[in-house]
């Protein structure tokens, strides 16, 4: 009898939680469709702003099939540009490899430096705050508008280019330093301090070498990303493959932009696996050291 009176007790108490927790999903589900709903109609009205408008561009669509078919990917006409321009691209695209390279290596000692001052583990706040806020700063701009000041001050050329991606370099890569160094072990720091050394003895002996190979594996992935942002900066006349692109784009050559299309994409594929390579063995010598 009375384990009977119990279950009745617990009935009513089990029940009332079962209807405040479907209350509870109702009323999630009822939001998330309504921020979906409300999303959707904010991306429609921006768009209508934009004056993107389907039917246009549905009924130029034959625009694009014309010059892409019939110019762009038409193969021997494609074939025989990539042979005509052999000398002209492979150049190029060289130049274009070493804005990125150049660019990477020269920004690198400054992401380092502000990387490490702007770890919340190292330096005080007011040190590691305003770092982040100049880290943020610099990444803010893109890297054309940095290629358009260094061509002000280094005239047309690949120099203003690897000076771009140079700054680009220092606010992204210091960015992620950074966080890289705030995630370490605080163990070994903690013994280095206790012998007495200085802070700057105790970063180089107990910090930086737990992030070695994460910062050299996001130095590699940072190479990928200069090379193609370097792909398009001869745009603005800062060198490299963007040069010969924005001059076939304006002849309306399609089937030389096409050509510089292949070459971009064959460097930065060739780029890629080259880093993934590297990156690859460098996870399977920290295997082994461990």
């Amino acid at each position: 009898m009375g384990s009977h009176e119990q279950g009745d007790t617990e009935s009513p108490s089990v029940d009332r939680e079962f209807r405040r927790h479907q209350h509870r999903w109702r009323r999630r589900f009822a939001i998330r469709i309504a921020a979906v709903i409300a999303l959707a109609v904010g991306v429609g009205v921006t768009a209508r702003w934009l004056g993107f408008d389907l039917a246009y561009l549905y009924a130029h669509r034959e625009n694009l099939w014309s010059v892409l078919i019939e110019e762009m990917v038409a193969p021997r006409a494609l074939w025989a540009q990539l042979q005509g321009d052999a000398g002209l691209l492979v150049s190029a695209a060289a130049e274009t490899l070493a804005i990125a390279a150049v660019g990477t290596a020269v920004g690198l000692p400054a992401a380092l430096l502000l990387g490490t001052l702007a770890a919340s583990n190292v330096t005080p706040r007011p040190v590691h705050t305003s770092v982040r806020l100049l880290l943020g700063g610099v990444r803010a701009v893109p890297s054309m508008v940095y290629a358009l000041l260094f061509v002000i001050l280094a005239g047309l050329g690949p120099v203003a280019g690897a000076l771009a991606i140079a700054v680009g370099t220092v606010g992204d890569l210091g960015r992620l330093f950074a966080d890289e160094m705030e995630e370490i072990d605080e163990r070994p720091v903690e013994a280095v301090a206790s012998t007495g050394a200085g802070a700057t003895a105790t970063t180089a002996a107990a910090r930086l070498p737990q992030v070695t190979t994460a910062y050299i594996a996001w130095t590699l992935f940072y190479l990928e990303i200069n090379a193609r942002k370097s792909s398009v900066l001869g745009i603005v006349g800062a060198g490299g493959l963007g040069f010969p692109l924005i001059m076939a784009f304006r002849a309306r050559n399609y089937t030389r932009v096409m050509a510089v299309i292949v070459v971009v994409l064959v460097l930065i594929v060739g780029v890629e696996t080259a880093a993934n390579r590297l990156r690859g063995r460098l996870k399977s010598d920290r295997r082994v050291d461990r």
